[in-house]
C-alpha cells in the first residue's frame, strides 16, 4: 500500500474529531458569539450515508428512457457499452455490481456475468440508486459504483393503464433491407421448434460414429433458415399494459399487487465497414449490410401486504425479461490470407434469445418493542439463458464474368448452435438497531448473504467441407442457389458433409460456478448535529470455478479454480459544516473476480465485435482502494450543486490485449497496477417561470435544468510481471514475463473515457401536463481492446455516439377521454457508431463502423 493509503483513514477520523472538537469550542463560547446554523438537507441523498446517485420514476418520465441502461448513461459518472453495461468512473462492467431490490440477477451473455441492462423496462421500477463509494452491506465486487433497481410496490389505488405507440427510423423505415423465413412465431420473440437442434447432430458429436453420416447431413433445415430475400422495412410498434389492484385496506391490514406486460418490435438496418486488417501482411475488409429485428417481451408482477401499522411489510416479486434478434447479412470481404486479390460474399443469418427471469421475496420489518430494532430480509432464485440456433454463415466467391461461385474453403461455410444456461440462487438479511453510545446516537447494522451462481454452456458447430469428392462441388451446381447445393440430394450424396467442429483447443462443453458466502457488520455515529461517520467492514469467502470439456471425451476436462478470502474496510465522514452544504469523505478497499469465460482456456467469439476470444485460468482477483471526497450544496429538494474528486489504486487489473496470433486473436492477463483519477460536477435546478419572467400567465410553469459533467484519468503499469496462458505437450502452463512485453506502460484503461457530459433543458407546466425536454449526451474515446505491444495490432478506440434527444409528453382530450400524448425523437445529430485503430503504414482505420439514423416515436395511452 502507497503511504496515500496508508495515511487516509487515519486522515477521516482525524476530520471526524476535529469537527467534534471544533463544535465543542463553539458551544464553550456561547456567552460571546451566536452562532447560526442549519442542518436542513430537503434531498433523498441525504439519507444515504454514501456517495450516490438517484434516479427516480420522473426522472424516467422526463428523460423518456424505456430501459434502465438509456437512462442510467446520463447519470453523473456513468456511460454504457454495447448499450446494456455500465462505465462507472471510468471502470467497466467488471467493476460494477448490478441489484434488483438488492438481489443479483442472472445472466444470459456468454462472456460476462453482469446482466444486460437494456433488458429492463423502466416501466417496472421506482427509481434506482447508483452508490458510487463502498458500504459493507453491498457486495464487495465494487469499483465503480452498486447499482440498485427497485421494482414499483403496492399502489395506493387500483388503476389499469395501457399503452401504444410506433416508430420509425431515417436509416432504416421503409428502405430496402434483408429478411429470411424463420419460424411462424418468430414475430413473438419465439422460435416454434424449427431450429431446435435435430438429436441425431447432438447424438453423432456426443458418439462418434453412432450416427450415419448421411443421416447427420439431411438432418438440419435448408431452407426457412438460410435463403436471404430482399423488401421494405416495416416501422416499429410496441403494445404495454399496466394495472395496479388493492385487495384490502384497513386500519390492520393492506393488500394489493401491481402487474405489467410489454411488447415491442423494432427494426433496424446497419450499413458499415469494418477492417481487420494486421498491420505486417494480412488484409481482411469488409462492407456489409445487415437487418435486425429486435423483439422485447416482459411481464412483471409483485404482490405485497402491509401490516402492524406499516411495520411490517412482505412482498413476492416476479418477472421475467426476454429480448430476441434476428438477423440477416450480406457482405463483400477481402482476405488476402485465404487468396489475393479476390472479392468473397458472405452471407448470415442468427436468432438469439435471451431471457432472464426471478422470483424474489422480500420483508421488511421494524420491532418498536425491541428498541427500534430493524430487520430486512430477501431470498430469490432466478435463471437466464440464450439461444443462438442456427447461426450460419455461406461464402462464395466473385468470378471475373459477375457471377458468384460456392467456395469450398475449410471454416467459411458453417452452422452453429449455442446455449447458455445461467443460475443464481441467493438469501439475505439485514438488522439494524439503534442506541446511544454516551452522548452520540449510534446506528449498527449487520447481516450476511449467501450466493450460488452456476453456468452451462454448450456449442455444436459443424463445418460444411467437400470431404467426399475429390472434384469438389459440380460445376452446374457451384453457381446455384445455395438451397440447391444443400439440398437433400447432393447432401445425401458424398459430394458435401457436414463434419463437427471441436477440438482440444475448442472443446464445445464448459461449466462455470461462484460461491459467496460473506458478513458484514457497521455502524454510523452522529457525533453532533453536523457531523456522523460510518464505519464498517464485510468479510467474503468465495470459490469460483470453471472446467471445460469434449462432450465426446468429458474424462479429459480440463479444470480450473481461484479460491480466496477477503476482509474489507469501508468508512465514510459526513459534515454539515454550515447551511444546507455538507462535504463527505470516504475510504474503502473492494474487490473484483475474473468473469467465468474468462478462466477457461479455450477460443470463443465476441458477437459484439467479431473478434475471437481465449482464457487464462491463471487470473488472479483484483484488488482496489477507493478515495472519494465530495460537497454537496442543496437548494431545495431535488435542486443541488455537487463538487468532487475521486482516486482509485488497483492492483492486478484484468485487461484484454491482442495475442499476435493470426487473425487478431484477443486474451486476458492481469496487468501489474493501475491508477484511476478523476472528478464530477453535477447542477440541477428548477426555475418558476412567474418569478423569473413574472406575471401570472407564467404561474404553475417550470424551467428545469439538469447537467452533469465529469473527468477522468488513468494509468496502466507495466512495472512487473504478467502471467498468459499456452499450450505445451497437450497441457495448459503459465508463462510468466516482465509485464513490458504485453502491455504499453502508462496506457489507459479499458472503457474509460477522459470526458463525460450531460445537459437537459426542459418546459413544464402543470396545470396541462405539458413536458418538453432537451437532451444531450457526450463521452469521449475510450479504449475498447489494448494494443499488441509486438506490433501486430494497435488498440481500438471507440467514440461514442454523440446524442442528442427532444421528449415531450403531452395531457390531451379525446372523444371525453384524457389520454397521455408521448412524441420523442431521438439521435437528432444521426450519429453512428465507430471504432478504429491507428495503424503505422496507413493511419486510421474503421475497426467497425456503421450508420445509426433519428427515430421519430409517438405514443398514446390512458388510465383508467
Amino acid at each position: 500500500m502507497n503511504n496515500f493509503g496508508k495515511t487516509a483513514p487515519s486522515a477521516l477520523l482525524a476530520l471526524a474529531m476535529c469537527g467534534v472538537a471544533g463544535t465543542a469550542m463553539a458551544q464553550e463560547g456561547s456567552e460571546d458569539v451566536i452562532v447560526v446554523r442549519g442542518a436542513l438537507v430537503p434531498d433523498e441523498k441525504q439519507n444515504t450515508s454514501e456517495i450516490s446517485s438517484l434516479v427516480d420514476a420522473e426522472d424516467f418520465q422526463r428523460q423518456g428512457d424505456s430501459d434502465i441502461a438509456s437512462a442510467l448513461k446520463r447519470v453523473t459518472g456513468l456511460s454504457i457499452v454495447d448499450g446494456k453495461f455500465p462505465v462507472a468512473r471510468g471502470l467497466n462492467e467488471r467493476y460494477s455490481q448490478t441489484t434488483l431490490n438488492g438481489v443479483p440477477l442472472p445472466s444470459p451473455e456468454p462472456l460476462r456475468r453482469a446482466a444486460p441492462l437494456d433488458l429492463i423496462p423502466t416501466k417496472i421500477l421506482s427509481g434506482s440508486m447508483a452508490q458510487k463509494t463502498f458500504s459493507p452491506q453491498y457486495s464487495g465486487e465494487f469499483g465503480g459504483a452498486a447499482i440498485d433497481l427497485e421494482t414499483v410496490r403496492v399502489p395506493e389505488e387500483s388503476y389499469l393503464q395501457l399503452e401504444a405507440g410506433f416508430s420509425v427510423d431515417t436509416e432504416s423505415t421503409m428502405r430496402s433491407g434483408y429478411f429470411y423465413e424463420g419460424s411462424d412465431t418468430d414475430f413473438l420473440g419465439f422460435d416454434d421448434g424449427l431450429r431446435d437442434l435435430p438429436s441425431v447432430a447432438d447424438e453423432y458429436v456426443r458418439n462418434p460414429g453412432s450416427v450415419d453420416q448421411a443421416a447427420l447431413d439431411t438432418a438440419f433445415d435448408q431452407n426457412d433458415t438460410l435463403l436471404i430475400t430482399g423488401d421494405e422495412v416495416p416501422a416499429n410498434g410496441k403494445l404495454s399494459a399496466t394495472a395496479g389492484y388493492v385487495f384490502a385496506d384497513t386500519a390492520d391490514y393492506r393488500v394489493g399487487t401491481t402487474f405489467s406486460i410489454g411488447y415491442n418490435n423494432e427494426w433496424d438496418v446497419r450499413d458499415g465497414y469494418q477492417d481487420r486488417r494486421d498491420t505486417v501482411t494480412r488484409v481482411s475488409t469488409e462492407d456489409f449490410e445487415e437487418t435486425r429485428q429486435s423483439i422485447e417481451f416482459n411481464a412483471f408482477n409483485t404482490t405485497g401486504v402491509e401490516f402492524g401499522n406499516g411495520d411490517h411489510e412482505i412482498a413476492l416479486t416476479t418477472y421475467i425479461l426476454r429480448s430476441s434478434l434476428k438477423r440477416a447479412r450480406i457482405a463483400d470481404f477481402q482476405d488476402t490470407d485465404v487468396r489475393e486479390d479476390v472479392l468473397f460474399r458472405r452471407e448470415a443469418t442468427s436468432w438469439v434469445e435471451r431471457e432472464v427471469w426471478q422470483t424474489q421475496l422480500n420483508g421488511s420489518h421494524l420491532f418498536p418493542n425491541l428498541s427500534d430494532l430493524e430487520m430486512d430480509w430477501r431470498v430469490a432464485y432466478g435463471e437466464a439463458s440464450r439461444e443462438a440456433p442456427y447461426d450460419r454463415q455461406t461464402v462464395r466467391t466473385r468470378e471475373s464474368d459477375g457471377r458468384y461461385a460456392y467456395f469450398e474453403g475449410e471454416n467459411f461455410n458453417t452452422l452453429e448452435f449455442s446455449t447458455l444456461e445461467d443460475e443464481n440462487l441467493y438469501g439475505g438479511i439485514d438488522f439494524t438497531v439503534p442506541f446511544d453510545l454516551g452522548q452520540f446516537p449510534v446506528e449498527f447494522a449487520f447481516g450476511g448473504a449467501y450466493t450460488d451462481n452456476s453456468r452451462d454452456n454448450l456449442r455444436r458447430d459443424f463445418d460444411f467441407e467437400d470431404l467426399g469428392s475429390a472434384s469438389g462441388v459440380p460445376d452446374e451446381l457451384e453457381y446455384s442457389r445455395i438451397d440447391l447445393i444443400y439440398s437433400e440430394p447432393v447432401l445425401a450424396s458424398d459430394i458435401i458433409n457436414l463434419d463437427p467442429v471441436a477440438g482440444a483447443l475448442f472443446p464445445d462443453a464448459s461449466t462455470a460456478s461462484l460461491e459467496v458466502a460473506a458478513a458484514y457488520a457497521m455502524a454510523e455515529i452522529e457525533f453532533n448535529e453536523y457531523l456522523r461517520a460510518s464505519v464498517g467492514a464485510r468479510f467474503e469467502d468465495s470459490t469460483e470455478e470453471s472446467s471445460v470439456f469434449l462432450t465426446s471425451a468429458p474424462e479429459d476436462e480440463q479444470n480450473y479454480s481461484l479460491e480466496d478470502d477477503f476482509l474489507l474496510p469501508a468508512v465514510t465522514v459526513t459534515w454539515n459544516p454550515f447551511g444546507n452544504l455538507q462535504v463527505r469523505g470516504a475510504y474503502s478497499e473492494t474487490i473484483t473476480r475474473p468473469q467465468f469465460r474468462e478462466l477457461a482456456f479455450t477460443d470463443f467469439l465476441d458477437p459484439n465485435l467479431d473478434i475471437t476470444l481465449s482464457g487464462n485460468p491463471f487470473l488472479v482477483n483484483t484488488e482496489i482502494e477507493n478515495y472519494d471526497i465530495r460537497a454537496e450544496w442543496y437548494f431545495a429538494r431535488g435542486e443541488f450543486l455537487t463538487i468532487g474528486a475521486f482516486y482509485k489504486d488497483i492492483q492486478n487489473p484484468i485487461e484484454q490485449y491482442f495475442t499476435g496470433r493470426e487473425g487478431g486473436a484477443v486474451s486476458y492477463l492481469n496487468a501489474p497496477s493501475a491508477e484511476l483519477f478523476g472528478a464530477e460536477f453535477e447542477f440541477e435546478k428548477r426555475f418558476a417561470l412567474d418569478e423569473l419572467l413574472g406575471g401570472d400567465n407564467w404561474y404553475g410553469k417550470e424551467l428545469v435544468f439538469v447537467t452533469n459533467y465529469t473527468y477522468s484519468d488513468s494509468e496502466v503499469s507495466a512495472d512487473g510481471t504478467v502471467t498468459t496462458a499456452q499450450l505445451s505437450q497437450g497441457q495448459v502452463t503459465p508463462r510468466t514475463r516482465d509485464a513490458s512485453g504485453a502491455i504499453t506502460d502508462g496506457r489507459k484503461l479499458q472503457g474509460q473515457s477522459d470526458h463525460l457530459f450531460n445537459v437537459q433543458l426542459g418546459y413544464e407546466d402543470i396545470d396541462s401536463g405539458t413536458k418538453v425536454t432537451g437532451l444531450l449526451n457526450y463521452a469521449s474515446e475510450r479504449v475498447v481492446l489494448a494494443e499488441a505491444v509486438d506490433g501486430s495490432s494497435p488498440a481500438v478506440l471507440e467514440q461514442p455516439p454523440v446524442t442528442l434527444d427532444l421528449v415531450i409528453s403531452q395531457d390531451i382530450e379525446l372523444g371525453g377521454a384524457e389520454y397521455g400524448l408521448g412524441i420523442k425523437v431521438q439521435n437528432i445529430l444521426g450519429s453512428g457508431y465507430d471504432a478504429y485503430r491507428e495503424l503505422d503504414t496507413i493511419g486510421e482505420r474503421p475497426f467497425l463502423e456503421y450508420d445509426r439514423g433519428t427515430e421519430f416515436s409517438i405514443s398514446l395511452s390512458r388510465e383508467f
